[in-house]
């Protein structure tokens, strides 16, 4: 059965790759078109007439009718669809179901998901699939550990339309041959303890053959490595007896409906046993020796986790982006292994792009796919099919090369990632690059950083958690000196300020072992998905969470 379900996977996923790539040859004329049809499609819908969407002839005359917009420009809209109006943002029926994310006001956004929408989802997947394996054949050989959320958190009031996330509603209502290969059954992400949750996806998941895990944050698969570890005990005790323990807070339903998989097996828990006494730890590189490859974000600010994977996982182990997403869209597709950088989905969205300079300008230019030059910041706007049009994430890009003459892109960083103090303009890709460049220099592996730009003492301040053994302090006053002279480097205003007293000297706090997991705890039990974490690494004050040891600064490393 799994010889012929990969026959027709890479089958089905052949003819949508070869679809795609005419597009990407003919990349202006699809750009063109898709904004004609979706235009001429949507052009008597609320918004479609107050734009005058019938009058629109280009895509010159599209950005010059409507201006940037942001999730206040969309709320009102989604609003009248919750109250049940059609034909609002989309020609046809309610959305079959709300996208739901985190909103800066603190209420919740609720992006409409259209059945094209969806459609097109699917679609990205299959592309995906099959550059992946063209580059890794065997990769869907045994099962897959799909790393999701809630596809339904609750319905809206009045017209009961769902509301969740589309990752865990394509593997609820996956087609029975793709469910049969998911290593662990639905029920378990519908548990709403996440410690819980964590060891009912592992206890499922553990005995099977992995070959595969799309898992987009890194960080959350290493949350349930960590879990599978931590609860060893529990786990070979459940693989042994056939059983789901009592010692995690799992609903009767759910805990009946995983329990008729399981069997007991205890030849498969001495193994692990044996193998877990010999490494000093369960981890997956001896539980999953036949896992291929890992799909999950490699840059931006999460990226700095992924090279944590090859710490439990074989250090051979293949990691492929799986592409720069966001709750709005999915906007690129990897076609390889190395870097983070995609071709974009020009089947599915238009796309717009402004130089990063020139954002907020009105005489700005705004540029087509085709249009772009390799490594040049442009903030992107985005017209999908559920309904968002010129639409700003507020994302900064970057072009890395080209494919088939389409760009190759990847996200540089928010837009808004910028700290400055005195008018030096500090970016998180400044404090990214600084960083990395300073544990590399002095073998510190970080397991997660935070730079605070403190307005009261007008200095930037490094807060650090190494990853393993805690380092020196020598080492640490080293990490800081070249930090600092990084920083300088890069920020020449910076060093300038630095330079004239008009910044104080940087100072490092090295944290407690747990602070990013402290920070992830506190985010998840105030209602954020661990799968949505995504690390900050400038801001103006440190998350709650986590303790800090001791604090040096640049003068000579002495206490700050």
């Amino acid at each position: 059965m799994s010889v012929i379900l990969n026959a027709l996977i890479h089958t089905v996923t052949r003819a949508r790759w070869h679809n795609f790539m005419g597009r990407c040859r003919n990349l202006e004329q699809t750009q063109r078109r898709l904004l004609e049809e979706r235009l001429e499609r949507n052009a008597d819908t609320v918004f479609g007439r107050e734009h005058g969407f019938a009058r629109l002839k280009s895509p010159a005359d599209y950005a010059r009718a409507l201006p940037v917009s942001s999730w206040e420009t969309v709320d009102p809209y989604v609003d009248r669809i919750i109250a049940g109006e059609t034909n609002v943002l989309t020609a046809g029926p309610l959305p079959y179901m709300f996208n739901k994310t985190s909103g800066t006001t603190g209420k919740p956004k609720l992006i409409p998901v259209t059945p094209e929408s969806r459609q097109g989802n699917a679609l990205n997947q299959k592309v995906w699939a099959f550059a992946a394996i063209e580059r890794h054949p065997r990769f869907l050989a045994g099962k897959v550990f799909p790393i999701v959320n809630k596809a339904v958190e609750g319905y809206t009031p009045h017209t009961n339309i769902p509301y969740g996330a589309v990752s865990g509603l394509m593997v609820r209502d996956a087609h029975p041959l793709a469910r049969a290969k998911y290593a662990y059954p639905y029920d378990a992400v519908e548990i709403e303890d996440f410690n819980a949750r964590r060891y009912a996806m592992m206890r499922c998941a553990v005995p099977e053959s992995v070959s595969f895990i799309p898992a987009s944050n890194p960080n959350a698969l290493l949350k349930l490595f960590e879990s599978a570890d931590e609860h060893k005990a529990d786990l070979l005790r459940d693989i042994h007896d056939g059983t789901l323990s009592a010692n995690h807070d799992i609903p009767g339903p759910i805990r009946e409906a995983l329990s008729r998989r399981f069997k007991p097996n205890p030849s498969r828990a001495r193994e692990l046993e044996r193998l877990a006494e010999r490494a000093g730890r369960l981890q997956p590189r001896d539980y999953w020796p036949d896992l291929k490859l890992i799909g999950c974000w490699k840059g931006g600010t999460v990226g700095q986790f992924a090279r944590h994977l090859h710490d439990w996982c074989s250090p051979q182990l293949k990691l492929r982006d799986t592409g720069y997403m966001a709750s709005e869209a999915h906007i690129t597709i990897p076609i390889s292994d190395e870097g983070n950088s995609g071709l974009l989905t020009i089947h599915t969205n238009y796309f717009e792009f402004i130089p990063e300079e020139e954002f907020g300008r009105p005489d700005a230019r705004v540029l087509m796919a085709h249009e772009l030059e390799v490594g040049v910041p442009y903030q992107i706007l985005l017209t999908t099919a559920g309904g968002l049009y010129r639409y700003s994430i507020n994302d900064v890009i970057e072009v890395t090369g080209f494919y088939q003459g389409a760009p190759l892109v990847s996200f540089l960083r928010k837009g808004r990632d910028v700290m400055n103090l005195q008018g030096e303009k500090v970016s998180a890709n400044q404090i990214l690059i600084a960083v990395q460049g300073a544990c590399a220099e002095t073998g510190v592996t970080p397991m997660h950083f935070m730079v605070v730009g403190e307005s009261a003492t007008s200095r930037y301040h490094l807060h650090i958690e190494p990853a393993g053994e805690t380092p020196e302090q020598s080492v640490m006053h080293r990490l800081l000196a070249s930090f600092n002279t990084r920083l300088c480097e890069i920020n020449h205003v910076f060093k300038r300020y630095q330079e004239l007293d008009m910044l104080k000297p940087t100072a490092l706090s090295l944290m407690e072992r747990g602070w990013l997991s402290a920070i992830v705890d506190h985010q998840v039990a105030s209602g954020m998905r661990d799968t949505q974490f995504k690390p900050v690494v400038l801001g103006s004050e440190l998350p709650p969470g986590g303790r800090l040891l001791y604090t040096i600064d640049i003068r000579e490393g002495a206490p700050a």
